[in-house]
């Protein structure tokens, strides 16, 4: 899960733009700069915060009628994985909205990106969270905000409608969690030429850990998704790195047998793609700490399949004696 939110955040912070304004749909939309996430007392971070400028009235005026003005606000961004109802999500909402506008001193436009919406509702809609009024029949105080559905759009439709910098997100779609709509997005995301190198190689990890958190099966991925691509990736090995660096911790600081046995399957699976289920619940009934141990670091040290498969062939033989 932290890869799949790092992922999430890594292509926000990298094309906002696109996010903004797919989500209000409003082309004319610029991202002028990144804001603070941090907001203090609040508990934590918003997603995304960003100043954000569009045309004013004056502006799309006949030619003449008057010099150019832009109007300003902060665009704020949630991304909603969260079980929660939607009056909690939007008194949060609300509230950062109060906060934003205490600290910037401008109107505030939120965006809250439903990951697990409603298959038949709409793509984009506003939402309200009415919490005040002086007396009945008078006006109120609400919160409001962009709600935008990715699980309203079929694959073909993101791959072909939305910004390119939203096809890493094909396996959130409807019915986008399948292996033939991550291999149409890969060949869309290679066939990016404004992009560098290194940012499709980004862009492909992000892809495979928003496909593997939505189950597309490993196998059918690596089919097209080599691990000799995703490590020309800075993010994936970023994420890579952190789960290596966590299962040292735990193997030497907790010293817990379960967490280095689903460390050692996670490393195997890594280089071998499966790992048949009994292999798997044997290496986790294991309760010796010191063999366990032992075989993480083994596993750490491996540089192919084939240096897998003969690890994996000792740990049979001694789970087997």
């Amino acid at each position: 899960m932290e890869s799949f939110d790092q992922s999430l955040k890594y292509l926000l912070h990298q094309e906002p733009a696109s996010f903004v304004r797919f989500g209000l749909g409003d082309s004319t939309v610029r991202v002028l700069g990144p804001l603070p996430i941090g907001l203090p007392s609040r508990g934590r971070d918003v997603d995304g915060s960003y100043l954000i400028a569009w045309p004013g009235a004056e502006a799309q005026a006949a030619d003449g009628a008057a010099p150019a003005v832009e109007e300003q606000a902060v665009a704020h961004i949630e991304f909603h994985r969260r079980h929660q109802s939607l009056d909690e999500l939007a008194m949060d909402v609300a509230e950062a909205q109060i906060r934003l506008y205490r600290r910037e001193g401008i109107q505030v436009l939120s965006l809250v990106w439903d990951l697990y919406g409603n298959a038949h509702g709409p793509v984009t809609e506003l939402c309200t969270l009415p919490y005040g009024r002086a007396r009945p029949g008078e006006p109120r105080s609400q919160g409001v905000y962009h709600r935008v559905n990715l699980r309203a759009l079929g694959w073909k439709e993101l791959l072909t409608r939305a910004p390119p910098a939203l096809w890493p997100l094909v396996a959130l779609t409807r019915d986008g969690a399948h292996d033939e709509a991550v291999h149409e997005a890969v060949d869309a995301i290679e066939g990016r030429a404004d992009l560098s190198h290194a940012q499709r190689t980004d862009h492909l990890a992000v892809l495979w850990f928003v496909a593997e958190a939505e189950d597309v099966p490993v196998r059918a991925m690596r089919a097209y998704l080599t691990e000799e691509r995703l490590m020309e990736s800075t993010l994936y090995k970023s994420a890579f790195e952190k789960g290596e660096a966590k299962g040292k911790t735990e193997g030497k600081t907790e010293g817990k047998a379960e967490a280095q046995a689903d460390f050692l399957i996670q490393i195997l699976m890594r280089r071998l793609v499966t790992l048949d289920a009994t292999v798997r619940e044997r290496i986790r009934a294991t309760s010796d700490r010191e063999m366990l141990s032992v075989w993480v670091n083994q596993a750490l040290d491996l540089t192919d399949a084939e240096q897998a498969r003969r690890l994996l062939e000792n740990i049979r033989t001694a789970l087997a004696a």
